[in-house]
């Protein structure tokens, strides 16, 4: 009822000036095939009760969409069309507008001579050679680039054109760090080996060692300091802790977390995509826990397939309050900050639209959303936006490319072999502290001999239309580390009977999935062999007449 709300009071004007209706959304073949008596000579809306509405000569009609793919032809021929070709728009506009905002005229001037330096080059580099896991548009990147550059590049930073003799210098490590996360923050780990090589051909100041994606500014060295300089030492397992609220600070930890921060205390929107089991929930959370609790209140939303625009509009609306008419602000004078996890599983309608992310797409352009029951604007105002995706498929959808240009798209890459040993590494080493010295040296081959289990597993056994189930992820690392920490040290006499425990665990978590005997018969040779290489056993030895070990709780 809010569309026929809106044009009773909009017909109802006196004012002979021209009146114009705006409809931002996708164009879906029920309610556009109802607007044509509208856009017809006679302008008349008739509504489901017979009410007609007479439009006057002066209130016209707007529509923005970002495809007419369901639109009929009666509804197109009734409508002129105005195509905005990025090819013609480009992204040049935008950063001149950018630009100008900036008051001191030396910034002005050195943004203008690093974007000629960087930006053409990388993108063009980017369009030809990078491929990414969730696909963003150029004009995307820029803005995000825009983005991060306006929460890093302040006085605190360096970038003080009065005070500071480093200047030059100083906004030219900020303007690149912030291409790196920006541009380059959406390609996948063989575009980021791309990306580093041509990166360093144009600046040449980076170390050697690793990618350019493992480095920061330090303001106080005026140098980039690898990520590794950030992480806390001394960490430690706490057993009465549940597996999977523990964090092991990493290198990816460390630097999702500042870049992550950054643009949510600059009121800036950030989505963060990758492959299945690479922490994007983790890095979210570790975020979300950091945050001042007297300044922030947090709202987790979990989608799904079911999700609807109703539900999301009522999970927000139950953690806000009215200030003055028409205006909401969260509960306790504090700001909200709501993360969506699985923000591509709505599923989509007969149209292909999704109405949850719609909605949010229209608070994120406008800042309000529609009371259902009184058709008024509802505005929310202290609210900002971080979400979480995986890439499409397995009921994961593509999402509009009208709402992922909102965010600050971060793709998180797998972690390399040396981050996944500390995090495994650092906890099976501290569990084993319990037990008697000869245990003590299983840690770290536990850890390799797991890694190794995981890696050959993921290239034996791909999935096939009969195997669908055959995914592998870095989830289920942690599930055998999961069983492995639940030893205790009463339980196990020698070193034998842990390593029948780790056997155990994999066949659970690997083992378990195949569907045939000959797939078993394979896995079990990918354990022996790996058994053979990291702790000079053989599996016959261990487990005789070749039984799997059987652990309970």
């Amino acid at each position: 009822g809010t569309m026929s709300s809106e044009k009773r009071k909009q017909c109802a004007e006196p004012s002979p000036d021209v009146n114009w209706a705006f409809y931002d959304s996708p164009v879906d073949a029920v309610w556009i095939e109802n607007m044509n008596s509208v856009m017809d000579d006679n302008k008349i809306l008739t509504l489901i009760n017979s009410e007609r509405i007479a439009m006057p000569e002066q209130v016209s009609l707007l529509f923005e969409t970002e495809d007419l793919a369901v639109a009929s032809p009666a509804t197109v021929s009734r409508c002129g069309m105005v195509y905005c070709d990025y090819a013609d728009l480009g992204w040049n506009s935008h950063i001149d507008s950018w630009i100008s905002g900036k008051k001191q005229k030396e910034l002005q001037e050195e943004l203008k001579s690093l974007i000629v330096k960087y930006i053409k080059p990388i993108l063009q580099f980017k369009r030809l050679n990078c491929k990414e896991l969730v696909p963003i548009a150029e004009l995307n990147g820029i803005k995000s680039m825009c983005n991060l550059f306006d929460s890093f590049g302040t006085k605190e930073n360096g970038i003080d054109p009065q005070g500071e003799e480093f200047f030059s210098r100083m906004c030219e490590m900020w303007f690149l760090f912030c291409v790196i996360w920006s541009i380059g923050a959406s390609v996948d780990e063989d575009g980021r080996k791309k990306l580093d090589a041509f990166i360093r051909e144009l600046e040449g100041t980076f170390p050697n060692k690793d990618t350019v994606y493992e480095y920061y500014v330090d303001t106080k060295q005026r140098a980039w300091v690898v990520w590794e300089e950030k992480l806390r030492t001394g960490w430690k397992y706490n057993a009465e802790i549940p597996f999977y609220k523990i964090i092991v600070p990493t290198v990816d930890t460390v630097r999702y977390n500042f870049i992550v921060s950054s643009l949510i205390k600059n009121n800036k929107a950030v989505m963060l995509t990758g492959p299945v089991g690479t922490g994007k929930t983790s890095v979210a959370q570790s975020v979300l826990s950091e945050l001042d609790p007297l300044e922030y209140s947090v709202l987790v939303i979990n989608m799904s397939a079911q999700t609807s625009s109703n539900n999301v509009q009522e999970i927000i609306e139950s953690r806000v309050e009215k200030r003055t008419k028409g205006v909401y602000v969260p509960l306790g004078g504090k700001k909200l900050l709501n993360f969506m996890d699985d923000f591509n599983m709505p599923a989509k309608d007969v149209y292909g639209s999704q109405p949850p992310l719609e909605l949010i797409r229209l608070w994120l352009d406008f800042g309000f959303w529609y009371d259902r029951k009184k058709q008024t604007e509802k505005f929310i105002k202290d609210m900002f936006l971080m979400t979480a995706m995986g890439p499409p498929g397995g009921g994961r959808t593509v999402i509009s490319r009208r709402l992922q240009s909102r965010f600050n798209l971060i793709n998180m890459t797998f972690p390399q072999e040396s981050e996944i040993n500390r995090i495994f590494g650092s906890m099976i080493n501290q569990k084993l502290q319990e037990f008697d010295d000869e245990f003590k040296s299983l840690g770290d081959t536990m850890t390799r001999a797991t890694i190794q289990m995981y890696e050959s597993v993921v290239q034996k056994f791909l999935p096939t239309p009969t195997k669908i189930h055959y995914l592998f992820n870095l989830r289920d690392i942690s599930k055998v580390f999961q069983g492995l920490l639940r030893c205790d040290k009463r339980m196990y006499s020698s070193k034998q009977t842990l390593i029948r425990l780790w056997i155990h665990e994999n066949f659970r978590v690997f083992a378990d999935r195949l569907i045939d005997d000959k797939d078993r018969e394979s896995f079990i040779g990918i354990l022996s062999e790996n058994l053979g290489a990291n702790f000079d056993q053989t599996y016959h030895n261990i487990c005789a007449n070749k039984q799997p070990p059987i652990f309970g709780n």
